[in-house]
Protein backbone atom coordinates (compact mmCIF):
# COMPACT_ATOMS: atom_id res chain seq x y z
CA UNK A 1 0.00 0.00 0.00
CA UNK A 2 1.34 3.14 -0.81
CA UNK A 3 1.29 5.62 2.19
CA UNK A 4 2.52 8.36 1.03
CA UNK A 5 -1.07 11.04 1.93
CA UNK A 6 -2.38 8.51 3.87
CA UNK A 7 -4.01 9.27 7.22
CA UNK A 8 -1.94 6.91 9.95
CA UNK A 9 -2.75 6.09 13.16
CA UNK A 10 0.22 4.50 14.79
CA UNK A 11 -0.65 3.25 19.14
CA UNK A 12 2.17 3.07 20.75
CA UNK A 13 3.69 5.47 19.18
CA UNK A 14 5.95 6.59 22.12
CA UNK A 15 7.85 3.39 22.28
CA UNK A 16 10.74 1.52 20.95
CA UNK A 17 9.27 0.42 17.92
CA UNK A 18 6.84 2.74 17.47
CA UNK A 19 8.67 5.49 17.29
CA UNK A 20 10.97 4.01 15.03
CA UNK A 21 7.66 3.17 12.82
CA UNK A 22 6.24 6.88 13.37
CA UNK A 23 9.43 8.57 12.13
CA UNK A 24 9.57 5.67 8.89
CA UNK A 25 5.81 7.03 8.51
CA UNK A 26 7.08 10.72 8.48
CA UNK A 27 9.78 9.94 5.64
CA UNK A 28 7.63 8.17 3.55
CA UNK A 29 5.27 11.29 3.60
CA UNK A 30 1.95 9.85 5.59
CA UNK A 31 0.19 12.31 7.71
CA UNK A 32 0.82 10.52 10.84
CA UNK A 33 -1.22 10.91 13.88
CA UNK A 34 0.79 9.32 16.98
CA UNK A 35 -1.06 8.15 20.24
CA UNK A 36 0.37 8.43 23.48
CA UNK A 37 -0.78 7.05 26.84
CA UNK A 38 -1.56 10.00 28.95
CA UNK A 39 0.59 10.93 31.94
CA UNK A 40 1.19 13.34 34.78
CA UNK A 41 4.83 14.24 33.33
CA UNK A 42 3.22 14.80 29.88
CA UNK A 43 6.01 13.19 28.70
CA UNK A 44 6.10 12.04 25.28
CA UNK A 45 7.99 9.40 25.54
CA UNK A 46 10.63 8.63 22.60
CA UNK A 47 8.85 10.75 20.67
CA UNK A 48 10.34 13.74 22.92
CA UNK A 49 13.54 13.18 21.47
CA UNK A 50 12.81 13.77 17.78
CA UNK A 51 14.02 16.51 15.40
CA UNK A 52 12.15 19.41 16.04
CA UNK A 53 11.12 18.83 11.92
CA UNK A 54 9.78 15.74 12.68
CA UNK A 55 8.04 16.24 15.80
CA UNK A 56 6.25 19.45 14.39
CA UNK A 57 5.07 17.19 11.26
CA UNK A 58 3.39 14.67 14.14
CA UNK A 59 -0.33 14.95 14.97
CA UNK A 60 0.06 13.73 18.24
CA UNK A 61 -2.62 13.03 20.64
CA UNK A 62 -3.18 11.74 24.13
CA UNK A 63 -5.76 8.92 24.93
CA UNK A 64 -6.08 5.22 25.95
CA UNK A 65 -6.56 2.10 24.27
CA UNK A 66 -8.76 0.90 26.94
CA UNK A 67 -11.00 3.66 26.23
CA UNK A 68 -13.66 3.03 23.69
CA UNK A 69 -15.33 6.32 22.37
CA UNK A 70 -11.78 8.27 22.74
CA UNK A 71 -10.48 5.16 20.21
CA UNK A 72 -13.40 6.01 17.96
CA UNK A 73 -12.79 9.92 17.95
CA UNK A 74 -9.19 8.99 17.54
CA UNK A 75 -9.42 6.45 14.84
CA UNK A 76 -12.63 8.59 12.80
CA UNK A 77 -10.80 9.78 9.39
CA UNK A 78 -7.68 7.15 9.59
CA UNK A 79 -6.76 5.62 6.34
CA UNK A 80 -4.12 2.88 8.44
CA UNK A 81 -3.88 1.85 11.75
CA UNK A 82 -0.77 0.14 13.07
CA UNK A 83 -1.65 -1.10 16.61
CA UNK A 84 1.81 -1.55 19.29
CA UNK A 85 0.04 -0.23 22.49
CA UNK A 86 0.87 -2.53 24.55
CA UNK A 87 1.77 -3.68 28.28
CA UNK A 88 4.94 -5.75 27.47
CA UNK A 89 6.64 -6.54 31.11
CA UNK A 90 6.51 -10.35 31.16
CA UNK A 91 7.55 -10.51 34.97
CA UNK A 92 5.08 -7.98 36.05
CA UNK A 93 2.33 -10.34 34.00
CA UNK A 94 2.55 -12.65 37.17
CA UNK A 95 1.73 -9.45 39.75
CA UNK A 96 -1.39 -8.04 37.53
CA UNK A 97 -2.64 -10.32 34.84
CA UNK A 98 -5.83 -8.37 34.52
CA UNK A 99 -4.16 -5.26 33.61
CA UNK A 100 -2.78 -7.21 30.68
CA UNK A 101 -6.33 -8.62 29.88
CA UNK A 102 -7.51 -4.56 30.28
CA UNK A 103 -4.64 -3.40 27.53
CA UNK A 104 -3.70 -6.34 25.27
CA UNK A 105 -7.07 -8.17 24.91
CA UNK A 106 -10.03 -5.30 25.78
CA UNK A 107 -7.85 -2.15 23.96
CA UNK A 108 -7.05 -4.15 21.23
CA UNK A 109 -11.03 -4.96 20.91
CA UNK A 110 -11.53 -1.25 21.19
CA UNK A 111 -9.15 -0.97 18.21
CA UNK A 112 -10.67 -3.20 16.32
CA UNK A 113 -14.24 -2.20 16.49
CA UNK A 114 -13.36 1.27 16.47
CA UNK A 115 -11.45 0.70 13.12
CA UNK A 116 -14.89 -1.60 11.56
CA UNK A 117 -17.25 0.97 12.27
CA UNK A 118 -15.06 3.78 10.63
CA UNK A 119 -14.00 1.58 7.69
CA UNK A 120 -10.44 1.73 8.23
CA UNK A 121 -8.56 0.63 5.01
CA UNK A 122 -5.85 -1.63 6.26
CA UNK A 123 -4.57 -2.40 10.48
CA UNK A 124 -1.84 -4.19 11.33
CA UNK A 125 -1.94 -5.61 14.72
CA UNK A 126 1.65 -5.98 16.50
CA UNK A 127 1.77 -9.04 18.19
CA UNK A 128 5.13 -11.77 19.94
CA UNK A 129 7.30 -14.38 19.66
CA UNK A 130 6.16 -14.73 23.12
CA UNK A 131 2.53 -16.32 21.63
CA UNK A 132 4.44 -19.43 20.81
CA UNK A 133 5.94 -19.87 24.13
CA UNK A 134 9.00 -22.27 24.48
CA UNK A 135 9.61 -23.89 21.13
CA UNK A 136 8.19 -27.64 21.01
CA UNK A 137 10.30 -27.88 17.48
CA UNK A 138 12.95 -25.22 15.38
CA UNK A 139 12.99 -23.41 13.32
CA UNK A 140 9.43 -22.22 14.32
CA UNK A 141 6.89 -21.48 12.01
CA UNK A 142 3.82 -19.85 11.49
CA UNK A 143 1.74 -23.43 12.57
CA UNK A 144 3.82 -23.91 15.39
CA UNK A 145 1.74 -24.13 18.99
CA UNK A 146 0.50 -20.94 20.90
CA UNK A 147 1.18 -21.34 24.28
CA UNK A 148 -0.17 -19.36 27.42
CA UNK A 149 3.01 -19.82 29.66
CA UNK A 150 2.77 -15.57 30.99
CA UNK A 151 -0.23 -13.95 31.75
CA UNK A 152 1.54 -11.66 29.40
CA UNK A 153 1.56 -14.55 26.66
CA UNK A 154 -1.94 -15.24 26.92
CA UNK A 155 -2.95 -11.76 26.44
CA UNK A 156 -1.33 -11.64 23.30
CA UNK A 157 -2.54 -14.87 22.29
CA UNK A 158 -6.05 -13.25 22.81
CA UNK A 159 -5.32 -10.08 21.16
CA UNK A 160 -4.22 -11.97 17.99
CA UNK A 161 -7.11 -14.20 17.90
CA UNK A 162 -9.78 -11.04 18.07
CA UNK A 163 -7.96 -9.80 15.19
CA UNK A 164 -8.21 -12.98 13.53
CA UNK A 165 -11.94 -13.03 14.22
CA UNK A 166 -12.63 -9.53 13.47
CA UNK A 167 -11.12 -10.73 9.32
CA UNK A 168 -13.03 -13.91 9.38
CA UNK A 169 -16.14 -12.82 10.83
CA UNK A 170 -15.93 -8.81 8.96
CA UNK A 171 -13.64 -9.00 6.61
CA UNK A 172 -11.55 -6.26 8.41
CA UNK A 173 -8.65 -6.09 6.82
CA UNK A 174 -6.26 -6.42 9.55
CA UNK A 175 -2.88 -8.23 9.42
CA UNK A 176 -1.05 -9.51 12.53
CA UNK A 177 2.78 -9.35 12.67
CA UNK A 178 4.84 -11.34 15.67
CA UNK A 179 8.13 -10.17 15.99
CA UNK A 180 11.23 -12.37 17.57
CA UNK A 181 14.51 -10.32 19.27
CA UNK A 182 14.36 -6.88 17.80
CA UNK A 183 17.03 -4.79 18.69
CA UNK A 184 17.97 -1.39 18.40
CA UNK A 185 18.61 2.44 19.26
CA UNK A 186 15.44 3.54 22.35
CA UNK A 187 15.51 -0.41 23.26
CA UNK A 188 15.05 -0.98 27.36
CA UNK A 189 18.56 -2.58 28.56
CA UNK A 190 16.89 -5.35 30.11
CA UNK A 191 15.60 -6.82 26.43
CA UNK A 192 17.59 -10.21 25.60
CA UNK A 193 20.19 -8.61 22.80
CA UNK A 194 21.39 -5.55 25.07
CA UNK A 195 21.65 -8.16 28.31
CA UNK A 196 23.88 -10.40 26.11
CA UNK A 197 25.91 -8.22 24.75
CA UNK A 198 26.30 -5.94 28.19
CA UNK A 199 27.59 -9.56 29.34
CA UNK A 200 30.31 -10.14 26.64
CA UNK A 201 31.77 -6.18 27.00
CA UNK A 202 31.92 -6.95 30.94
CA UNK A 203 33.49 -9.72 30.65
Amino acid sequence: MELKGKKVLVTGSEGFIGSHLTERLVELGANVTALVQYNSFNSWGWIDTFDKNVKDSINVVTGDVREYDGMKKIIKGQDVVFHLAALIAIPYSYLSPMAYVKTNVEGTTNVLEACLEYGVQKIVHTSTSETYGTALYVPIDEKHPMQGQSPYSASKIAADKMAESFYRSFNLPVAVIRPFNTYGPRQSARAVIPTIISQILSG
